[in-house]
């Protein structure tokens, strides 16, 4: 992760995603307290979700790249902060 970026304890909601069979990061659909999206296929995610630590995300397959004017490219974040699925970045390069 690159500096000037800052995420707190908690930045980011993950779920089981029935579509994808794995846990995703998610994003709201709406009221960010209500309906949670799965960021690949877009599926609404029933069932139990919980806050992780940006140091966690790598676990579940994610980097964050804290690419400046790129935009909050996991809808989670305000920072500018891109969360991209390290599987989708080896691929695209």
């Amino acid at each position: 992760m690159t500096t000037g970026v800052f995420l707190e304890a908690g930045d980011f909601v993950v779920g089981r995603c029935p579509e994808c069979r794995r846990d995703v990061l998610t994003y709201p659909d709406g009221d960010p307290e209500s309906v949670r999206r799965c960021i690949h296929c877009d599926e609404r995610l029933v069932g139990e979700l919980r806050w992780v630590d940006v140091a966690d995300i790598g676990s579940l397959g994610y980097e964050v790249d804290g690419a400046e004017g790129a935009g909050g490219g996991c809808a989670t974040c305000a920072n500018g902060c891109v969360v991209r699925s390290v599987s989708a970045r080896k691929e695209s390069g």
